[in-house]
């Protein structure tokens, strides 16, 4: 639909004009002015893309219509109505940039092609537009990537031809982590467009990967950011019937503390592998246990013999803090009902602390029978979690063996479906312990490392074969080759198709 403003002050001038155009072909939007006083408060209200005028007009006449109106609107494709005698008018409107111009009385035909001409030109003017937006938008995911990746801002600047990076990105206050268990986003590729209409506060986005996606606000009141959470967790369950897990960020001062802020919030979501019935977190750290009756007593007590098979010290602690939240959340648990439960940890304990002093252990067993009240047993439940977490430290080699193997297996099978889950079930390991080993050893979140694997192959092959761009999307893991080009922008900067006309 183009808009269209007709300024004539004939009347008959005005309707011969529109019906003119309403002869056309176009999908045409037209508004008719009396004169160039009108047509400019007009402009001044609302877009136009194209105007015709007059030049001898009362009030304001075409010339100085035309020069007020592409103030306003320096985009405005424009084309005047002048006679034989206006033509020293006519010149001083070709001065100003417009380049039609209708001789009266009209001719239909020659109408027909001056307008035609016209809508050429806005065409291509939208279409520079667009790609130009395009540009800055794929600009903006290159900027974040690096922020996130903790590349320093001059590094990044220098990628931009030394433009300082605030031309790119807005002063962020604040972050929204989105996170699913498996793999999601190569599944739903216009789930951008849906996040734009249900959150109604400004946001950039970036995709990390295919199971992770972030959200940057220059809003810092945590009160908006905790209803933007709670309306992208209703519109995934809403349009997309699934359910993700979201992290709120605390305030940001620096873009220099993207990359921390976003690490925190990935420790912070690892959470759901723990409590799967919570979805939103705060930044803050400060995280709401799930305190749940008698029923789940057993399922909390048979993740803790879990927790303590795979070693995962972090896992074990939070499976403490619940215990202990049960005990002081409900009146009815009672010391010795307590004291029945943590024995039963006590024996699987015992078995994982085989380097420990036996002599040591047996005393803490006793002073742990002879005690009177919660707060005592509490504190010899503790001194048994850190007598783990010493132990565990002394398994480090296991740990690197076992991030050796992920390594190994991405590197051999990053066209698979790849996520934390499935690698974790490969090594036999907690996702939220194969987390944190494999940050702890690389310093690299493991989506993060899963997506650089499989860019630097698609990077490889773009060089070194002929291949299509949807078959190395295919070779390198991704089945959306939508999804597959979006991930190696924001990765390069370029689309993979610019990438190998750049190199050719």
């Amino acid at each position: 639909m183009y808009k269209v403003l007709v300024a004539d002050d004939e009347k008959i001038g005005r309707k011969g004009v529109h019906f003119l155009l309403d002869q056309m072909e176009e999908e045409l939007s037209i508004v008719e002015a009396k004169n160039g006083k009108e047509a400019l408060h007009y402009i001044e209200n609302n877009p136009i893309d194209i105007l015709l005028t007059d030049i001898k007009m009362p009030f304001i006449d075409g010339i100085e219509l035309i020069g007020e109106a592409l103030k306003i609107q320096p985009h405005i494709k424009i084309a005047i109505f002048s006679g034989y005698s206006d033509f020293e008018y006519a010149k001083k409107a070709l001065s100003l940039g417009v380049m039609e111009y209708i001789l009266k009385p009209v001719n239909p035909e020659e109408f027909k092609s001056t307008i035609k001409k016209v809508i050429q030109q806005v065409d291509m003017d939208h279409q520079r537009s667009e790609q130009s937006q395009r540009h800055e938008e794929i600009l903006k995911e290159h900027v974040l990537y690096n922020l996130v990746n903790g590349n320093n801002l001059k590094a990044i600047e220098k990628q931009l031809n030394g433009k300082p990076i605030e031309d790119y990105i807005a002063p962020y206050h604040s972050i929204i982590l989105l996170e699913f268990p498996g793999t999601f986003f190569d599944q739903s590729p216009d789930i951008q467009e849906d996040f734009k209409k249900h959150i109604r506060i400004p946001f950039d986005y970036l995709n990390l990967n295919l199971s992770q996606s972030l959200f940057f606000f220059e809003e810092e009141d945590n009160e908006k950011l905790n209803a933007v959470a709670h309306e992208i967790y209703n519109m995934l369950q809403i349009t997309y019937h699934t359910k993700g897990y979201l992290a709120i960020s605390t305030k940001i001062t620096s873009l220099e503390d993207i990359e921390g802020e976003v690490e925190r919030l990935e420790d912070l979501l690892e959470g759901m592998y723990y409590h799967p019935h919570k979805h939103i977190y705060q930044g803050d750290g400060e995280e709401e246990l799930d305190i749940k009756p008698y029923e789940d007593v057993e399922a909390l007590t048979a993740r803790v013999k879990h927790d303590i098979h795979v070693k995962d010290i972090n896992a074990i602690k939070k499976d403490f803090e619940n215990f202990y939240a049960l005990y002081y959340s409900q009146n009815d648990y009672t010391n010795d009902y307590m004291k029945f439960l943590f024995s039963g940890m006590i024996k699987d304990i015992y078995q994982a602390l085989s380097h420990t002093d036996e002599k040591m252990l047996d005393q803490m067993i006793v002073r742990f029978y002879r005690t009177t009240d919660f707060k005592a047993m509490k504190q010899i439940m503790d001194e048994f979690v850190d007598l783990l977490a010493k132990e565990f430290e002394k398994s480090e080699s296991l740990s690197h063996s076992e991030v050796k193997d992920v390594i190994r297996y991405v590197y051999n099978h990053y066209n698979l479906d790849l996520g934390v889950e499935s690698l974790a079930n490969a090594v036999n390991l907690a996702p939220s312990y194969l987390s944190h080993i494999f940050k702890k050893e690389t310093g690299e979140n493991l989506g993060k490392f899963i997506k650089r694997v499989r860019m630097e192959k698609a990077k490889e092959m773009l060089e070194t074969t002929h291949e299509k761009i949807v078959s190395i999307a295919v070779a390198v893991g991704y089945s959306n080759v939508s999804y597959f080009c979006q991930s190696f922008r924001e990765y390069y900067g370029l689309s993979p198709q610019k990438y190998r006309s750049k190199g050719e």
